[in-house]
């Protein structure tokens, strides 16, 4: 009788022993990463290119606007586009806003910070868009609201493992697709309103915005099929298309006395 609550002891240490030593194997096989110093130099690179880059426009588009008699809120918006990216990519180039996801399938490298900037640079762009086309408040809360719906489902998806990142994705597409047909619709109004340079900067922002849900499929979020080095580049470069490369062809375009003294979009209207 007095040998069963030792073997019940012994028994108890032996399986305590054992999921410790699970554990301790878990950790030996588990890679502990840092960010910056485990990104590849070529990443690290694109980072710092985004940053400058996103940077140097800040400061030009902020001289644009202030060295005119008179300001306007597409200079402010176009200021304050780059500023949050080059914050974003600065975080990112430090090794913030960066998560090391090891529960997917393959380990992979989400930049969270990114879907952080485009929650806030990307309905900026959708304003200065509509504000160039005279377009009332509907229009406006429209496209923001399926802006940031877009972003934000992107966001869960990459948190996500498969097969549910997938839906996330589909969510996400439906969404941005939304905003294009918003954009060729609404945008490119029957007035007139914003000339070609709305045309132009509305295509600009549709075939590069096009990029980021097929870097997201064949990317870290994604497949992986797509290398770090090579997504992290492609996203940089639109990323400075879309914001630096829009935001001079947008200021370069605006009239400011003909912009505040036209009236509304009247097309749009139609769907107050």
């Amino acid at each position: 009788l007095t040998l069963m609550p030792l073997r019940t002891k012994f028994y108890e240490r032996e399986m305590a022993g054992m999921q410790l030593g699970r554990r301790l194997l878990e950790d030996e096989d588990t890679p502990t990463v840092t960010f910056p110093d485990d990104y590849p130099n070529s990443v690290r690179h694109f980072l710092l290119i985004g940053f400058l880059g996103m940077f140097i426009g800040a400061i030009v588009f902020f001289y644009m606007g202030i060295s005119r008699k008179v300001n306007t809120v597409m200079h402010v918006l176009t200021f304050f586009i780059a500023a949050v990216s080059a914050c974003a990519y600065y975080a990112e180039w430090a090794g913030l806003g960066v998560e090391y996801k090891t529960t997917d399938t393959t380990p992979r490298v989400i930049f969270w910070a990114h879907y952080l900037d485009w929650v806030i640079t990307g309905p900026l762009i959708l304003a200065d868009l509509a504000l160039l086309s005279r377009s009332d408040t509907p229009t406006i809360i429209s496209l923001v609201g399926n802006m940031v719906l877009y972003v934000i489902c992107g966001l869960i998806g990459a948190l996500t493992v498969a097969p549910y990142k997938y839906m996330w994705w589909v969510a996400s597409l439906i969404f941005l697709i939304i905003v294009f047909m918003l954009l060729l619709q609404r945008l490119n109004n029957a007035e007139g309103y914003g000339g070609d340079a709305l045309k132009g900067l509305t295509w600009l922002t549709i075939l590069v915005w096009l990029v980021y849900p097929i870097v997201w499929i064949v990317g870290s979020e994604g497949t992986g099929a797509l290398g770090l080095s090579q997504e992290v580049g492609i996203i940089t470069i639109a990323d400075l298309i879309a914001k630096i490369g829009f935001g001079f062809y947008l200021l370069a375009n605006v009239d400011a006395p003909e912009a505040e003294s036209a009236p509304l979009n009247q097309s749009s209207q139609q769907y107050v």
